[in-house]
């Protein structure tokens, strides 16, 4: 799986990231104006001087470009056109790719629009709706600069080597034409050579004019003239890492205590902890426990598949919501609307830093394998380059690798400009926020020292605060999960991860506490889950089949139902004669839900 670029340059690409969303939580529409404090810095931005880190380049695009940034994102959340629905513009972000992009990134967008929106509809104070635009927008920016400027680092050092080596090989190139022009004819050898070096200048030319292009990019994006450019900050990219102690789950608990979301929702009367909102994905999503247990294995199709298709039917899950809201006349009815929507709120937050997560993963596995890549190009070139009186066959041959290893290179360091925009994006999602308008007031050197202390310190102290996420007699529960390919086992059936391990007999949990009392096994219903989602009890019931035998020959029913003003799918099992008491208990020593009726 190869991570592409999602964080796009121009300020089109800035303003589509995930950020249209949002209505109001009123029945009237509301007006697009923003009522915060506007900053108009961009028509007088401080001159560039010396050379401009990473840090610099965040700080100067977020301030001279999140007030129109804000404005259109604005308009995006309110459309003038009222038929445009958000299930809509959910559709379209999953259907429009850009080039051979990750589809996690879509993913991110879905969500990223979702949550705004769901946010926008839940509150009725503009003012904090207009604040998380601002904030949205401002780190979005920031992202954005932070590829941008590694992208131009590599380009400023490669566009001079790209043009030595054109001027080289278009040197070769009119003396085959000269010899032409002399004789009138050239051999079938030098009309090869000169058909293969023509268009090898040609791919290295559209190389160079896509590098240079990165220049004049960055350069409007940080407010400065292209021929001022200076940069530094190599080394910010390539010692850049993820703390190996840091688990998604330390991310998401840091959400749960940073992102206001979850404050929001108190001050709505719905106040939980972390504990609780994993509870709840796992019996909506049973599937998540499953492949998500013992890290997170980014390569593996199966995972990403269900990644992307869980945060698809949350977005749609949170704006059905966030639109019954709306449209609600019943107190009663709004208040638990509202309630559950809250619920799949903290649930589409979780999922955010599960997808951040795993986009720092797949950089880190994409830039091994392309530096390794670029290692054994490098050892052929300089191997065929020793050979004596190369034919002119050979140096095309040559020349084709070196070009093929400028792309790569240049894939490289997109990595590496990747690997680090992906960990302040998971910062990001954890709850880290270091824009505000305050900030944004003072001089770019005053703002460029925040941020270094902010992401250095302050993204780290936030992370070091988070309690740690389980026990271990809660990870001992999910011992079957880490035999290795036991993913691959359970989806072809070849065994039973389950059927392996001993587990506890209690988890000290009461829905996973085995039943004592003989009347349960006279039972005649078994329930296996409750689902929001249709699909969601058929994935769970091909995936217990895999795992449990016995259900291998059985015919389950899914139940409609409701459940305090929400739809819900029950997946059961039904036998006359009862019979179930051993094969639930098991499932509940397995931590899967099982109630007997």
């Amino acid at each position: 799986m190869q991570m592409y670029s999602y964080f796009r340059i121009s300020f089109a690409a800035v303003l589509s990231l995930g950020l249209c969303a949002c209505s109001s939580a009123t029945d009237q529409p509301v007006s697009n104006k923003i009522t915060t404090e506007e900053l108009v810095f961009a028509e007088n931005p401080e001159q560039l001087r010396g050379k401009t880190d990473v840090y610099t380049a965040m700080a100067r695009t977020v301030k001279y470009n999140v007030d129109v940034t804000s404005r259109e994102i604005n308009k995006k959340l309110y459309p003038d056109n009222p038929n445009v629905t958000p299930q809509e513009v959910i559709r379209g972000i999953a259907n429009v790719k850009t080039g051979r992009e990750n589809p996690l990134y879509d993913s991110i967008r879905i969500l990223d629009f979702a949550v705004l929106y769901a946010v926008a509809n839940l509150s009725d104070d503009r003012a904090y709706i207009d604040s998380n635009i601002y904030a949205k927008a401002a780190q979005n920016l920031a992202l954005a600069a932070i590829k941008s400027h590694k992208n131009t680092l590599f380009s400023l050092k490669k566009v001079k080597e790209i043009n030595r080596l054109i001027d080289k090989e278009t040197k070769n190139l009119n003396e085959l034409r000269q010899k032409q022009e002399r004789t009138g004819r050239l051999s079938q050898a030098d009309q090869t050579y000169k058909k293969g070096l023509e268009v090898a200048i040609l791919k290295l030319t559209e190389l160079r004019n896509a590098l240079a292009f990165n220049a004049v990019e960055y350069a409007a994006l940080i407010k400065a003239e292209t021929k001022n450019l200076q940069l530094e900050g190599r080394a910010f990219y390539e010692l850049e890492d993820l703390d190996k102690s840091l688990t998604v789950g330390i991310f998401q608990n840091s959400a749960f205590r940073n992102r206001n979301e979850f404050s929001l929702a108190k001050e709505m009367g719905r106040s939980y902890s972390f504990n609780e909102i994993q509870r709840r994905i796992y019996k909506i999503y049973p599937e998540i426990e499953r492949l998500n247990i013992n890290g997170y294995d980014v390569e593996n199709p199966v995972y990403a598949e269900n990644l992307q298709k869980r945060a698809y039917d949350l977005a749609l899950t949170l704006v059905d919501d966030a639109l019954a809201y709306r449209m609600s006349r019943k107190p009663e009815e709004k208040k638990a609307i509202r309630l559950n929507a809250y619920d799949e709120l903290g649930t589409a937050v979780f999922t955010q830093v599960e997808l951040a997560y795993n986009l720092v993963k797949i950089s880190e596995i994409d830039y091994g394998n392309v530096h390794k890549e670029i290692h054994n190009l490098k050892k052929e070139i300089k191997q065929a380059e020793k050979r004596y009186r190369l034919s002119s066959a050979k140096k095309i041959e040559i020349l084709n690798k070196k070009i093929k290893l400028l792309e790569l290179e240049s894939r490289e360091s997109q990595i590496l400009g990747e690997k680090a925009l992906a960990i302040r994006a998971l910062y990001f999602y954890a709850g880290f926020s270091p824009f505000n308008t305050r900030l944004l007031k003072n001089p770019i050197k005053d703002i460029v020292v925040s941020l270094k202390a902010g992401f250095n310190k302050d993204a780290v102290e936030m992370l070091a605060a988070v309690p740690e996420q389980q026990k271990e007699e809660e990870r001992m529960n999910n011992v079957w999960a880490k035999q290795e390919n036991w993913l691959e086992k359970l989806i072809d059936g070849k065994k039973s991860p389950a059927a392996a391990v001993v587990l506890p007999e209690k988890s000290g949990d009461d829905l996973f506490s085995p039943y004592t009392n003989k009347a349960y096994d006279r039972k005649k219903v078994m329930q296996l889950g409750s689902y929001i989602q249709r699909e969601n009890a058929d994935t769970e019931w091909k995936m217990l089949q895999q795992l449990y035998p016995e259900f291998r020959n059985r015919e389950p029913s899914v139940v409609k139902t409701r459940i305090n003003g929400q739809i819900m799918y029950r997946l059961i099992l039904r036998s006359e004669n009862g019979g179930f008491m051993d094969i639930c208990n098991r499932l509940r020593r397995d931590r899967v839900e099982c109630l007997l009726k």
